[in-house]
C-alpha cells in the first residue's frame, strides 16, 4: 500500500475505470482479474485496483 497518495486519487472503481487507466478493453480487465494476472480486487460486483499497484505490477514485468 502506497501511503503517500490518498485512496481517492489512487483508486480505480469499475471495470470501465480500469480499462480507461490502462488503454485496454473492458474484456481484457476481466481476464486479467480471472486468471490474477493483475492486482484487480472485487467488493460485490465491482472491481476495484489501485492505480499505484498497477503501476508498480508492470514496472515488475519491465525488469524480468
Amino acid at each position: 500500500m502506497n501511503s503517500t497518495i490518498p485512496l481517492k486519487d489512487d483508486l480505480l472503481t469499475g471495470a470501465q475505470e480500469i480499462a480507461d487507466y490502462l488503454g485496454w478493453p473492458v474484456r481484457k480487465i476481466y481476464h486479467a482479474k480471472r486468471h490474477g494476472h493483475l492486482p484487480i480486487g472485487q467488493v460485490g460486483a465491482i472491481l476495484t485496483a489501485r492505480k499505484s499497484e498497477l503501476d508498480k505490477a508492470f514496472s515488475a514485468l519491465e525488469t524480468v
